[in-house]
């Protein structure tokens, strides 16, 4: 059957070509719709091959059964919520019954403030709360070390000194201080700094850090103003629910606190100031806004001029109507250089008090500037009650999650132990719904949703979870009623009907110790394809080899490198996710805990390997994982075979399957990162809610070495077997040869082929592959390259649908295109005439995709809108289907103003769903031990002589541009990916490399006319510079000297060398090759080949960057392949560079930024390298 359908796609492309040659005979404008429409035929079974041939869709058909046996898995919605409250619930009681036992030890009357442990260590070590285990059974022990509290410090803040442990200097107080005004000062308050930059610089600088630390300390339902003695006004806020956009008041959010931090680092020292006169009464007209709190606060902060003109205290009116003023003295010693500051009652000083002073101190630490904020903020009213609580959580960048305060007031302060969120909510974090039809959330008394299944793992992200009330989610009119009974009953179950839906929702809830609210959300219009009950599982009696292969290498194989990573061809490894432990975050506490690490790993391996089920205890794996082990070890035979005897085996980077389970097997085999998580994965989600369909992901960055690759996935899902998803790597270059190899009409001149997935994004296009062309390769958008036919596409009713989703954890609106992959015939230009561009495209039978064909014998400058600096639409206020723009995305917090309708606005725009993860949280490589292997595969790349058959082939690169990144070279040949990336010799790869790989040093001089001037020059230069820093040696020993080293990061061996000695500013790209990386972070290990998603190819004679590197979709954030070693987002500094001049408009949706300064080393052993530090622009 094969056999004749490969003969019947040869035989008609001479027809095909007949009708070409016809067409351009007979007219101008040739119409290829029937050469298209059997392109697509030909495209769709070549698919369907793959996924049959090479990546063995049937082959679980062919598995014998003989050890097989039933298995029930089905649990009802009442079970599971069940499970989720038991295990959360034990968790609260452990934490509750510590807290109390902390308060009968201490004596809280004396007892000052202290943290434990101290200093702060922020690699999750910390206190391990065990139970007494009544029983001696092993296996109990074991299941319920997995049920055992996570406690990252215990604390207690108290009153008398403002909650600062001077004991213990190292511990970032600021984030417990925020939490003591949060409980002790919860009502909203507002709080204004007036600030005299008319005194000394250093005055004026503890002035500043002491604004700085008491803004930090405020909520964001308090409000904030700034005013300095030289302005004329109160600096702006951005206030999307104002009439002019700009309000004197702001939100003590995030994004404002951040602002008005880094606008506070711009104030320098001014010779004049206004007559407090006119201060007083722009004062009291800030009083006179409405909607302001009850609570007010006015901090002045000023030097002794106060003292020696009382002026400046007469304008201001007495504290009232709670109302507080007062004054933070700096009091300057001039001989011995230090500075003082006193507190100051206008009150007291009005009524001519002699104790007028609150507290007086030398500020000498930051902990004394974190008292003193303190202190002032303890001048308001407190109020709170001597109940325990636990407190909303907290994001801690430096932890990657959120932390939770369990507290416990009392009249002398603040007791405390702070948990882990991932921890307590785990459950949720890792609940298995199939999508959108099964989900959970645990919300709190004020309805606020504190974890949902769609947010992503706190473990995965950069930016924190914005939390919202459940209206905003599950948006449908029934959803008050639901609300308010969750609120009023223990537990329950209602079922709706939402308008405009033929699905039926259920929601079960139940209360977790009068703390949280636990729910699971199910459609009821879902049927189970079959019953999981009847399931059969097969168990194999061959060897699994788990994926760490630097701990546990093959018995009977050895280790090798494949590209960047360890790897054995002898057999294919075995991985375990997060997802497939009944503690998914005991299983990453645990991985992070050393030498014991190994510990675990080999009891999770023993169990694996024990044939007779039950003969060993589980280590805290869930039920299924061993059998679906078991099944997927069966198929790695079958990869091993067609990985290296395929007839595609030098196209496919590597094979691999998974399961719903998170088991996942893979060919050849690799070390994979512990937290990698690919049933979160863009592969995996679209191959899982297109059931049939074989799933194209748009090109993207090999973490493991392998250039630009697009992942081939495709669901199986079997009554026998467990659903599974099967998955391959393809090069970049193999999807473009396939297109030029299917169809003569992709070569000819005027015509450019390519595919592109239902969203609009690229997976194959000529702009992609020719190295004259600049700009991005990953996440091109149909709108990003081929804007002409975008904007005529969306007149076609039924092809293409602009769509909006609510992306409710950052508050975003986005904004998407949907195409028709059921189209049933070839699409053209709907407007007729004489038109110089054409095209042509055609769905791809079986897949997610479209071919298309532009023939074009003119350039148009055709453009859809796109931002250039971020993701933002370019209006917010409308969407029209017709018009062209790129995906976007809209802040939904305008609808949240008062004067707006939020809730029908919700009700129209569906949930986005749960975001696939991409490549942005820190892996390592272990590049330290792969880059002493011998390579797995001598790729020859040099016996491939020309382009057509060294496109595409396994790290190989057709060398086409010469080292200067415009000259072509004389003559191409066809070389490693590391000589040549992307068709230019001696580029920069996204890996850090650039030395010409292993090219032939003789042979490079046949190809290139610069080599020899190029090494003449460099010698020279070399020769110059090391003789001028001689000099400087000898001449000026008291300067800073710096060498300047030429080579990549991963060349430096002296482990003095860090990146933080090195200069921060941007180098400029000599070379031209413009890489665009970000700057890095280090970390430990340093892995030399970091990567990230916003790589650029060299700029090149093509032209210049369109600036769509902006454009990355929501849903498909990062179409990824299969990453196997996550790489690690670098710092994107672009987003430190906002300016904030006085008094600007406070701009939107910054992200925090690192505001630390890099101090340049200054002595003889100093080296700093030149390194081109390039913006990422791409929004995350």
């Amino acid at each position: 059957m094969i056999l004749l359908r490969i003969i019947v796609i040869f035989a008609a492309s001479p027809i095909a070509l007949a009708q070409v040659d016809d067409c351009m005979k007979n007219s101008s404008r040739c119409d290829y719709k029937s050469s298209i429409r059997q392109l697509s035929q030909t495209l769709g079974s070549k698919f369907s091959e793959f996924v049959i041939k090479e990546l063995g869709s049937e082959y679980t058909s062919h598995l014998e059964l003989r050890t097989a046996y039933k298995m029930g898995c089905y649990s009802t919605d009442s079970d599971i919520l069940s499970s989720i409250v038991d295990k959360l619930s034990y968790k609260l009681s452990s934490a509750k019954n510590l807290l109390l036992e902390m308060k009968d030890t201490i004596n809280l009357n004396k007892t000052s403030s202290f943290t434990h442990p101290c200093p702060f260590n922020s690699i999750r070590k910390s206190v391990f709360i065990k139970t007494n285990y009544a029983s001696e059974d092993t296996r109990t022990k074991m299941l319920d070390r997995f049920k055992d509290l996570k406690i990252k410090r215990q604390y207690f803040l108290a009153h008398m000194d403002y909650a600062t442990d001077k004991d213990c200097t190292n511990m970032p107080h600021s984030s417990l201080r925020y939490l003591y005004h949060k409980v002790v000062h919860r009502d909203s308050k507002l709080v204004i700094f007036i600030i005299d930059n008319n005194m000394r610089i250093e005055s004026l600088q503890h002035a500043i850090s002491i604004a700085k630390e008491t803004v930090y300390a405020l909520q964001s339902t308090d409000k904030i103003a700034l005013k300095v003695t030289n302005m004329t006004s109160f600096i702006k806020f951005e206030d999307m629910c104002s009439s002019d956009g700009v309000a004197n008041i702001g939100n003590a959010t995030e994004n404002n606190k951040l602002l008005f931090r880094e606008y506070l680092s711009t104030i320098d020292f001014s010779s004049t100031s206004l007559p407090p006169q006119a201060i007083g009464m722009e004062l009291k007209s800030l009083f006179n806004e409405s909607h302001l709190p009850e609570n007010k606060l006015v901090i002045f902060l000023t030097d002794t001029k106060v003292v020696e003109n009382d002026i400046w205290l007469k304008d201001f009116p007495h504290s009232k109507n709670n109302v507080k003023f007062a004054i933070g003295l700096l009091y300057e010693n001039y001989i011995g250089k230090n500075c003082s500051l006193g507190i100051l009652h206008f009150d007291k000083w009005h009524n001519h008090s002699s104790d007028h002073s609150v507290l007086k101190m030398h500020i000498n630490s930051s902990g004394v500037i974190g008292q003193v904020a303190s202190a002032f903020l303890s001048l308001l009213p407190s109020n709170y009650t001597n109940n325990l609580r636990l407190e909303t959580p907290v994001w801690e960048a430096t932890e990657r999650d959120f932390v939770v305060s369990m507290v416990h007031p009392t009249v002398n302060g603040i007791l405390g132990l702070d948990l882990y969120w991932s921890d307590l909510a785990e459950d949720i974090i890792y609940f298995k719904g199939s999508n959108k039809q099964r989900r959970a959330f645990v919300i709190d008394f004020s309805g606020t949703v504190l974890m949902h299944t769609y947010f992503p793992r706190p473990e995965a992200i950069s930016e924190k979870i914005k939390f919202t009330c459940l209206e905003s989610i599950e948006s449908h009119a029934s959803i008050k009623a639901i609300v308010q009974e969750m609120l009023l009953r223990s537990s329950g179950n209602i079922t709706v009907s939402p308008a405009n839906s033929t699905a039926e929702l259920t929601y079960s809830w139940q209360w977790v110790r009068d703390m949280y609210i636990a729910c699971v959300v199910s459609e009821e219009s879902v049927v189970n394809l079959f019953n999981k009950s009847n399931m059969l599982f097969s168990r194999t009696n061959k060897e699994i080899l788990f994926h760490r292969l630097d701990l546990f290498p093959p018995k009977n194989g050895k280790v090798c490198r494949h590209f960047k990573q360890i790897a054995t061809i002898d057999q294919g490894t075995v991985y375990l996710s997060p997802s497939s432990f009944q503690s998914p975050f005991t299983y990453l506490y645990d991985m992070n805990d050393g030498e014991e690490a190994i510990t675990y790993m080999q009891n999770y391996l023993a169990y694996l390997r024990s044939v007779a089920h039950g003969l060993l205890s589980n280590p805290g794996l869930k039920n299924e994982i061993q059998h679906d082990v078991g099944f997927l070890n069966s198929l790695l035979s079958f990869y091993k075979r067609q990985h290296l005897h395929g007839h595609l085996a030098k196209y496919i980077v590597r094979r691999y399957a998974v399961t719903e389970s998170g088991v996942l097997v893979m060919f050849p085999g690799t070390v994979l990162e512990y937290d990698y998580e690919p049933v979160r994965r863009p592969w995996y989600t679209s191959a899982v809610e297109n059931p049939g369909k074989i799933i194209l992901t748009s090109p993207n960055l090999d973490v493991g070495g392998a250039g630009y690759v697009v992942t081939l996935s495709y669901s199986v899902i079997s009554p026998l077997y467990p659903t599974m998803v099967v998955a391959m790597d393809l090069t970049m270059g193999f999807l473009y040869k396939l297109l030029m190899d299917s169809s003569d009409l992709c070569g000819m001149a005027y015509n450019k082929c390519f595919i592109m997935n239902n969203r609009g994004y690229l997976v194959s296009h000529p702009g992609l592959m020719d190295p004259n062309s600049s700009g991005p390769i990953e996440q091109q958008h149909i709108t990003h390259k081929e804007s002409m036919i975008a904007i005529d596409m969306l007149n076609h009713k039924g092809f293409v649908t602009k769509r909006l989703c609510n992306n409710f954890y950052d508050k975003t609106i986005q904004r998407y295109y949907d195409f028709n992959t059921s189209l049933p015939s070839v699409l053209s230009n709907l407007v007729s005439g004489d038109h110089c561009v054409h095209y042509y495209i055609a769905a791809i039978p079986g897949t997610n995709a479209f071919i298309g064909l532009v023939n074009a014998s003119c350039n148009v400058g055709a453009f859809c809108p796109c931002s250039m600096v971020d993701r933002l639409c370019l209006n917010c206020n409308r969407m029209e289907q017709t018009e062209c723009e790129c995906p976007c995305e809209c802040s939904s917090e305008m609808y949240e103003c008062p004067s707006s309708n939020a809730s029908n606005f919700n009700q129209n725009i569906p949930l986005c769903g749960m975001n696939p993860e991409s490549n942005n949280h820190k892996s390592h490589y272990f590049h330290n031990v792969a880059e002493n292997l011998k390579s797995c595969f001598d790729f020859q790349c040099e016996a491939y002589l020309t382009h057509s058959t060294c496109l595409g082939v396994m790290g190989c690169e057709w060398c086409q541009i010469d080292a200067d990144g415009k000259s072509p070279l004389i003559t191409p040949f066809c070389t490693s990916l590391s000589t040549c990336f992307n068709g230019v010799l001696g580029a920069v790869t996204p890996y850090g490399e650039g030395t010409f790989g292993h090219i032939n040093r003789d042979a490079f001089a046949s190809y290139s006319t610069i080599g020899p001037v190029a090494g003449f020059i460099v010698t020279v230069s070399l020769i110059i510079a090391v003789a001028i820093y001689c000099y400087r040696q000898n001449t000026s020993s008291a300067s800073c000297h710096n060498l300047y080293v030429d080579g990549p990061a991963e060349t430096w061996h002296d482990a003095d060398v860090q990146m933080s000695h090195l200069h921060s500013d941007d180098m400029p790209d000599l070379s031209g090759q413009d890489k665009l990386l970000a700057p890095m972070e280090i970390e430990a290990p340093i892995s030399p080949y970091r990567v990230i998603t916003g790589y650029r190819r060299p700029h090149t004679a093509g032209g210049s960057d369109q600036g769509y590197s902006t454009m990355t979709p929501h849903e498909d954030s990062e179409a990824t392949g299969f990453s196997v070693n996550d790489p690690t987002v670098l710092s994107d500094d672009t987003k430190s560079d906002v300016s904030f001049p006085p008094p600007a408009k406070v701009k939107p949706r910054l992200v925090p930024t690192d505001l630390s300064v890099t101090v340049l080393p200054c002595g003889k052993n100093s080296v700093i390298a030149p390194v081109t530090v390039h913006r990422h622009m791409e929004a995350s």
